[in-house]
């Protein structure tokens, strides 16, 4: 909003020492106080090239010959004519016109009558502490286009404006607005004044035009690029990615001219350089080593194998079978002479038979079993038949036992398993050795050769081996086989395997340290010629980063800082004193002067804050409802003394909390505020609206024009609007009311609910025919005043004679009414023949008194 206060000092004179020595600060203040606007694109572009060449990087401007400008603050008066043809508003009605009076309107009407939704149609356009404009339609119905008529004065000037929801209009956005919800915003911490003081509107269009300007800056930024594309193209850590990666404004061009020559000379150098790289085959050198590792790896199995051959199988082993051998043939040869001699001696045939000696062992281990160790004696039976001995029979079961018993055939035991055991040893060699590798090359069917020393191995072990397993070996043959031949023939192969893998190794270590040179060779090579295409690319790449670090350095010249303390500065000059004055007194206006409110001003991005406190306390923490509400409407009306245009004041409600004497109060400094400027009241509070209408006919205020208005509701609707002055504390309202809802019933309501409606009609016109016409006005409700002089035309006769009539049908009413309760157990219910029979009654007595 445009500022319109006079201050003693220029608030121009404080923008010129913001900007000091810099023309292109003197440009920027010189065109937004001529205009009292945001710039236009081509204005702001061109102090943005003053703020260039004032660092060096914009030439050829003409230099600036500006004096400090004047300011004259815009000066405008506006007044709202008539607000009509409102659609899809809450639930206004259609057809409605608010015809707004030069000085003070108000609009009266109970909760829910519609007041406030014409005044958040007004607010909407205007300004406010409460910056929420949220209208919906009506919600219990189809939904509307949005829209309404406004028609007003600006400057004199008639004008007509088409609201369609969310449009606004520049003279009508001039419009305060002051409700409930402004309490709690005006009086939270800090907030912003929402009128701007003169010329400080001019603080906050510098402070705009600065953070446009910083995003000139950015934008400008972008045109110097400074991401190098193709980086990735380079060779890691060669000094040309190096040089390239770390690029700066301090980037030497002297290093790039070395980092980029190529020439003739580098062109031969790197293809001498690639050929040579190409030759050392690192891939075939690594597999020539593997390929050895595993022959030396099958060698040695072969030769652990021969090992493990030997230790089973040798001249030890071989003796040792032989020796075995005698000594089983001997004890088996003693031990079957025995049995034998004895056997023929008795004419026993097939003693030599297996059956006969496995006879003989069974029949001792029974005698063994049945515990006649010292068997046979004198007297003891044959342990079959259990027939006595005889002499000859005794004698042979004595030599039988004690052959039987000998240790020859336990040690023979011994002897045979010690035989197997050396068998089984033998039987595990291994006889089919075989190379899986190519140690001695590949034969024609591309398979590793075996050689002579390891396939004559293979068959004399074998031979060997068979003659051992078969356990007949005879006591002359000699082991004869020499493992050491075989086995220095294997090793020699190893060895030899083994220095070859050695020379590959030193190879190949070799070969990595040469590739390494060769590859960091080339790569040099590379980028080199790479970049030399690049050297004019790269140039302006480092030109940018110091046009960048030249923009960066003074980005700081947007900053709003400055602007902010130069307005801190003013606001201290040419506000802080003036408003506290004016605040006090608009607290002396409305009955808290005795409250020492502290206040203090501070600055956001060139816009004025205020606060305030008590003893240090937020003032929402310790004051009750009306006092928090007098202290915002005091700030309120102490803004508006700082704007100069004079545009309506919108009060919504402006007195909830406020006991009657601050309300009387505040009705005189709303009418006084009506002599400066516009207001609209819209108003539930009778107390109010009864004392501005009794101020609006007192001496001091009769020559300001007043319009009151009543804001009503009819069935679904709301903000039928009536003239208050005619039919506010008339009878003739009800009078209408009733007789519609006798004449035209509505046919989605019950003859109940319209019977009691009516009786409640009927219950305020007996009041106000009382008041107003049998008492003639003498005291009324919420007024201060008695008038002695209409004492005097008081019908009394009439008074007497109907006065019992009109209390029983009074009370009737109160009955009836669903403001009044009545017990269960009565049956009250009203019905529209009830009411038409007390209406006719009312109106034949209310004729005799007017």
């Amino acid at each position: 909003m445009i500022s319109t206060t006079t201050n003693k000092k220029e608030v121009v004179d404080f923008l010129w020492d913001w900007a000091g020595d810099s023309d292109w600060a003197k440009l920027l203040v010189h065109k937004v106080v001529s205009t009292e606007s945001y710039l236009l694109r081509t204005d702001r572009e061109e102090v943005f090239k003053y703020f260039l060449q004032s660092i060096g990087l914009e030439k050829g401007l003409p230099a600036i010959a500006i004096t400090k400008p004047s300011y004259s603050p815009t000066s405008k008066t506006i007044e709202l004519s008539a607000l009509s043809e409102v659609t899809g508003v809450n639930r206004l009605a259609k057809e409605q016109t608010i015809t707004f009076a030069p000085n003070l309107t108000v609009i009266y009407g109970e909760n829910g009558t519609g007041k406030t939704g014409y005044g958040r149609i007004l607010k909407a356009l205007g300004f406010s502490y409460d910056q929420n404009n949220t209208i919906l339609s009506n919600i219990f119905g189809a939904a509307e286009p949005q829209s309404a008529k406004i028609e007003f004065n600006a400057n004199g000037n008639p004008k007509t404006f088409a609201w369609v929801g969310k449009n606004r209009n520049d003279d009508l956005s001039n419009i305060s607005v002051f409700n409930n919800n402004c309490v709690q915003i005006s009086l939270d911490g800090s907030r912003q004044l929402i009128v701007s003081p003169i010329g400080f509107h001019l603080f906050n269009l510098v402070s705009s035009e600065l953070g446009a300007l910083d995003s000139l800056l950015q934008g400008k930024k972008n045109e110097y690029p400074i991401q190098i594309s193709w980086i990735e193209n380079l060779n890691l850590n060669t000094p040309q990615q190096v040089f390239i990666n770390a690029l700066s404004k301090d980037s030497s061009d002297q290093e790039l001219v070395e980092l980029s020559t190529f020439g003739d000379e580098h062109e031969r150098e790197l293809t001498a350089k690639e050929l040579e790289l190409s030759k050392l085959n690192k891939a075939l050198l690594q597999n020539e080593i593997r390929g050895l590792n595993s022959q030396s790896t099958d060698l040695d199995d072969i030769i652990e194998k021969v090992d493990q051959a030997k230790l089973v199988l040798n001249t030890d082993k071989w003796q040792q079978l032989i020796t075995i051998n005698k000594s089983i043939a001997e004890l088996e040869k003693n031990t079957q002479k025995g049995i034998s001699a004895i056997a023929a001696a008795k004419g026993i045939e097939f003693y030599e038979t297996n059956e006969f000696k496995a006879f003989l062992s069974s029949a001792e281990a029974y005698i063994k079993k049945i515990l006649k160790l010292d068997y046979p004696q004198n007297g003891d039976v044959c342990i079959y038949c259990r027939q006595p001995l005889e002499t000859d029979a005794k004698e042979l079961l004595g030599n039988y036992r004690r052959l039987l018993n000998d240790e020859s055939e336990e040690n023979l035991a011994k002897l045979k398993k010690s035989k197997q055991a050396l068998i089984g040893s033998v039987n595990g060699i291994d006889t089919v050795l075989k190379l899986n590798q190519p140690s001695f090359g590949i034969d024609d069917k591309e398979n590793p050769i075996q050689p002579a020393e390891l396939k004559a191995y293979n068959r004399d072990i074998e031979l060997l081996k068979k003659e051992f397993i078969s356990g007949v070996v005879s006591e002359d043959s000699v082991f004869n086989y020499k493992y050491e031949e075989l086995k220095s023939f294997l090793s020699n192969k190893t060895s030899q395997i083994q220095d070859s893998l050695t020379t590959k190794k030193k190879l190949l270590e070799n070969i990595e340290t040469k590739e390494a040179e060769l590859k960091k060779i080339v790569a040099e090579l590379k980028d080199r010629k790479y970049l030399s295409a690049k050297v004019d690319e790269i140039r302006k790449v480092v030109g940018n980063h110091k046009t960048l670090s030249i923009l960066s350095k003074n980005a700081g010249s947007f900053s709003t800082s400055s602007i902010s303390r130069k307005t801190s500065q003013a606001r201290k000059e040419l506000v802080s004193q003036d408003f506290n004055s004016i605040f006090q007194q608009e607290l002396k206006a409305l009955r808290k002067s005795g409250m020492p409110i502290e206040l203090s001003f501070g600055t956001d991005r060139g816009k004025t804050k205020l606060s305030h406190k008590i003893s240090n306390h937020q003032l929402l923490e310790i004051l009750s409802e009306g006092e928090q509400k007098s202290i915002a409407l005091a700030e309120f009306l102490t803004e508006l003394q700082f704007d100069n245009i004079k545009a309506p004041v919108i009060f919504d409600d402006p007195v909830n909390s406020l006991d009657h004497k601050i309300i009387d109060s505040f009705a005189k400094r709303v009418i006084r505020l009506s002599d400066q400027r516009q207001v609209v009241i819209f108003t539930h509070s009778v107390l109010l609206f009864n004392s501005l209408l009794y101020l609006s006919s007192q001496p001091s205020f009769k020559h300001l024009s007043y319009k009151f208005y009543n804001s009503l509701k009819e069935y679904d609707f709301v903000g039928i609007i009536t003239d208050a002055e005619e039919e506010k504390n008339k009878v003739t309202r009800n009078i209408k009311k009733i007789n519609a809802l006798i004449n035209n019933k509505p046919k989605d309501r019950t003859e109940v609910e319209v019977a009691n409606e009516g009786f409640g009609e009927l219950r305020s016109a007996i009041e106000l025919c009382i008041e107003h016409e049998i008492f003639k006005g003498t005291i009324q409700r919420y007024q201060k005043h008695v008038s002695l002089g209409k004492f005097i035309q008081i019908n009394t006769d009439g008074l007497g004679k109907h006065k019992d009539t009109l209390n029983d049908m009074y009370e009737r009413c109160c009955g009836y009414i669903n403001a009044h309760s009545n017990p269960v157990q009565v049956c009250n219910d009203p019905t529209i023949e009830d009411l038409t029979a007390d209406f006719e009654e009312f109106k034949k007595i209310r004729s005799e008194f007017t």
